[in-house]
């Protein structure tokens, strides 16, 4: 069981994050005196967001940005 600390750095993110994550239920957590995560709730949490990496499709690409006038470089 991983204290909130240890869920942060594993995550390169801040506690009050990973308290955000466990409040909006993205990330499962026990409380037993304090808040604890286990390492298959957090691997669950991870493979949800997982993107997977995409093929570039030439048919999707988006329009070029027209130039702003107002900004010379």
């Amino acid at each position: 069981m991983l204290r909130v600390p240890q869920v942060a750095e594993r995550l390169n993110c801040s506690t009050s994050t990973v308290y955000g994550l466990i409040e909006s239920g993205k990330i499962g957590h026990h409380r037993c005196p304090g808040v604890r995560v286990s390492e298959e709730q957090l691997a669950a949490y991870l493979e949800k967001t997982k993107k997977e990496r995409e093929e570039p499709n030439p048919a999707k690409r988006k329009p070029p940005r027209p130039q702003l006038r107002h900004v010379r470089l």
